[in-house]
């Protein structure tokens, strides 16, 4: 066995190695994860803030990073503190009236569901009733196991390791080093790797990070919008709870597709229950904010980088619910993406392209320089990492 060959097993062994303890210490990493999400979306800002501090000798760049990411700290602490001073009233005030009239809403409810049971035997015949019931009965259960499973997956990788919560400590440091040093991830990794796969290393990479890159910018800033935007009309109706239906609205829109109809669901059924006279109103919030999103926000902010097929996306969330819970919700879209990515670049540099070649040929490559022609003034598309030869 010849010395690259078996330099290039070992990089693979070293891979799966890795591969397999993210794996087993998932639940631990999930601080991380989410902490290196926030500081990967907050590169371009970092870019330009370094862009504005004057530096004489290069060596000290270090130190401009770090005084960028530190001002970034203190202004989202800040702004985190004028939210916290002015949201926390507000939902505190929302919860006890909620709570004081909880008997009343439960009384509603009830007096309403008996109204529409009676409405629907009264309707429907007996032997379609008894039909119904059944298929009913087999549906709850499987959607009852479904659901258990996912709540018992989700709160046991929140709650079932003391390094989750030690993770929650420590992030905030672990994203200052992140942000501060991520320039330097990808070189070295290029540099690393057995020179025999180091410019598809350089490539893959970079595939990654284009796509992962306006993915995950483009997730967080229409969960911004949807959220405040559901919660501001909510509240200008007079809806309980309309604050956290905000939040629930901007956290279910990183889920694709089925994410805008799980955040409208909770916000349907406390109106039927509280409120029925607002019923269509609020349908209509929902409905407004959704077209919005799906006809102004996507196009624009998301585009199509992703490019899978609505039955393959709702087919990879209900495997990443089932596996991963909602963290697999999140998670498995876009890396299904990129592996397609990555796969094809392999394909093309096995039916003999260069890596350049394979590299330029890809979708995402070629989508995200056709938006950059589009948009007069904007930055140059995406180049692989640079090596230090």
């Amino acid at each position: 066995m010849t010395a690259p060959r078996a330099r290039l097993i070992l990089w693979l062994g070293m891979l799966t190695l890795v591969c397999v303890s993210v794996y087993i210490a998932r639940y631990t990493l999930i601080p991380f994860a989410v902490g290196g999400l926030i500081a990967y979306a907050m590169t371009p800002l970092i870019v330009r803030m370094i862009r504005l501090i004057p530096i004489r000798n290069p060596k000290h760049d270090a130190w401009r990073r770090g005084l960028a990411v530190m001002l970034i700290f203190l202004a989202f602490a800040a702004a985190l503190t004028i939210g916290v001073l002015t949201l926390i009233p507000l939902a505190a005030e929302q919860i006890a009236h909620f709570i004081d009239n909880l008997p009343s809403i439960i009384t509603s409810a009830q007096e309403q569901t008996v109204g529409l049971m009676q409405e629907y035997q009264r309707r429907t015949p007996p032997e379609i009733q008894e039909r119904l019931a059944r298929v009913g009965e087999q549906g709850a259960a499987t959607i009852g196991q479904f659901v258990a499973r996912f709540v018992q997956g989700t709160l046991s990788t929140l709650t079932s390791t003391v390094g989750f919560i030690l993770g929650l400590a420590i992030m905030p440091f672990f994203m200052f080093y992140a942000m501060r040093d991520r320039q330097f991830v990808g070189p070295n990794l290029v540099n690393a790797a057995p020179a025999e796969v180091r410019d598809d290393v350089r490539m893959m990479l970079s595939l990654t990070d284009l796509l992962l890159g306006r993915y995950i910018r483009a997730q967080l800033f229409l969960g911004l919008v949807v959220g405040s935007a559901v919660g501001v009309l909510l509240g200008l109706l007079g809806v309980q709870l309309s604050l956290g239906l905000g939040v629930w609205a901007g956290v279910t829109e990183l889920i694709p597709i089925v994410g805008p109809w799980l955040g409208a669901i909770p916000g349907l059924i406390l109106v039927a229950a509280t409120e029925p006279s607002l019923l269509p109103w609020v349908a209509l919030v929902y409905f407004i904010v959704q077209q919005v999103e799906n006809s102004l926000l996507v196009p624009r902010i998301q585009g199509d980088a992703l490019d899978l097929h609505p039955a393959m996306v709702i087919l990879l969330l209900v495997t990443g619910g089932a596996v991963f819970g909602f963290f697999g919700l999140v998670a498995i879209v876009p890396a299904a993406a990129i592996v397609r990515e990555e796969f094809w670049y392999l394909d093309r540099r096995l039916r003999g392209m260069t890596p350049e070649e394979a590299y330029a040929a890809s979708r995402v490559v070629r989508v995200t320089a056709e938006a950059e022609k589009k948009s007069a003034g904007a930055p140059a598309p995406a180049q692989p990492v640079e090596v230090t030869r």
